[in-house]
């Protein structure tokens, strides 16, 4: 009976030992797997991130040539951008893989991303197919002066330099103005992205400069018999609210070309011009025609805002980060040979004629965001400060077909439509 008890003992003490070994074993195990989880699940968010901004690259033109180096879209395409030690917090991303062929089911972009972290290593490979036209390399883009808010970046806009570069390729530049440190004015992004170019109402504004060719003294911007404006934009609905003083009625110039920016009868009369006004609730498509008198065709248009971008709180604005929920829409005027039309969405929404003259001459540039009034003693409340944000502005040499305009809205809207994502 001893015996017995003995060898049960030594028995269950073995297994007893085996249990508590195991167990010791697993437990050095579970952490590695919490780590390996968790660098997953960072890989995959790095990978996101990657992809989608690389579908945005895919839709710029200087972007793509710096790889094509003079390539054109025939057949299919294939390009690697490889990078080197590009670490997102524990990830590395090698290389990105975009393929393009005619047919537009095909457009994809493949990540290929590495995790390390106390000793664990992971890899993923994640691919996203999009849908879209490559309007850049269409020549559909507006082409006297094109700008695209992502390409002002943030440490050199804060740091040097405020300008905004023409994608055009005619050289124009916007400079940012009008700066606090409250106001959040940091753009980046496409019109299709959460990312833009933020304006409070306040006092933010791009401005551009004229380009006035000293042999004809001409500028390229200067409205004349045939041309288009483009802006897409998100309007605020509440508009900047002060401690005490409501500055909605204000809003919101989107663009202006001045005509006499220092004449008290034309300061108001902008060769060209896009912006809301609260008292009647309606968007104001204008031009101003080169006759005798002066006339201001003007195209008005009910219009509800829905956005809200900024929230104040004691007058001082934050942005709200959930603005991206709210559409976008676009705004546009074509002006030919004296007749005026105003467009949103693409959508023709008013047409007005006048005589058969050009538009009235400008050599002021372009103001995005207020009106360019530059008479003295102006008053703030004159520069109607534009509150929400804004992208993809532009200038074209002709009036564009109704056809034209709804593409050159659909082509933006439409440039991440993702059709699907694979690991």
């Amino acid at each position: 009976m001893g015996r017995s008890v003995l060898l049960s003992v030594m028995l269950m003490t073995t297994l007893f030992a085996a249990i508590l070994v195991s167990l010791n074993r697993n437990m050095i195990q579970f952490p590695r797997v919490m780590v390996r989880n968790a660098l997953n699940k960072e890989a995959e968010n790095v990978s996101d991130f990657a992809l989608r901004n690389a579908i945005r690259n895919a839709g710029s033109q200087e972007f793509l040539q710096s790889y094509l180096e003079g390539e054109h879209f025939e057949d299919e395409l294939k390009f690697t951008q490889v990078f080197h030690n590009f670490k997102i917090g524990n990830c590395t991303i090698d290389s990105l893989r975009y393929s393009f062929v005619n047919s537009q089911g095909n457009y994809k972009v493949k990540s290929f991303i590495r995790a390390s972290m106390q000793g664990v290593n992971v890899s993923r490979d994640a691919e996203m197919a999009f849908d879209y036209p490559l309007l850049t390399l269409g020549g559909s883009k507006p082409n006297i002066i094109y700008l695209e808010m992502e390409r002002l970046l943030l440490f050199p806009w804060l740091f040097h330099d405020r300008e905004l570069p023409d994608s055009s390729g005619n050289g124009y530049s916007g400079t940012a103005g009008g700066f606090s440190l409250i106001s959040a004015t940091i753009p980046w992004g496409g019109a299709y992205s959460k990312y833009c170019t933020k304006f409070n109402g306040i006092d933010n504004y791009i401005s551009v400069d004229p380009q006035v060719d000293p042999a004809t003294g001409v500028d390229s911007l200067s409205t004349d018999n045939s041309f288009s404006l483009l802006i897409f934009a998100k309007l605020d609905k509440n508009g900047y609210r002060a401690l005490f003083t409501n500055y909605d009625k204000n809003q919101g110039t989107l663009l202006w070309i001045p005509s006499e920016p220092e004449s008290a009868t034309m300061k108001l009369k902008p060769c060209a011009g896009i912006w809301y006004d609260k008292a009647d609730g309606k968007m104001h498509f204008a031009v101003t025609q080169n006759d005798v008198g002066r006339t201001m065709l003007e195209v008005k248009v009910a219009h509800t805002r829905t956005a809200v971008i900024w929230n104040f709180i004691l007058g001082i604005p934050f942005f709200n980060l959930s603005f991206a929920e709210y559409p976008w829409c676009s705004y546009g005027i074509t002006y030919n040979s004296g007749t005026l039309k105003g467009y949103i969405n693409g959508v023709n929404v008013g047409t007005v004629s006048g005589t058969n003259i050009r538009a009235y001459p400008s050599l002021y540039g372009m103001s995005i965001g207020r009106r360019d009034i530059r008479v003295a003693g102006v008053k703030y409340d004159d520069y109607r400060y534009f509150c929400g944000v804004m992208d993809q502005s532009g200038m074209h040499d002709r009036a564009l077909t109704a056809g034209e305009m709804k593409s050159w809205h659909n082509g933006v809207m439409s440039a991440t439509l993702i059709k699907y994502i694979r690991d």
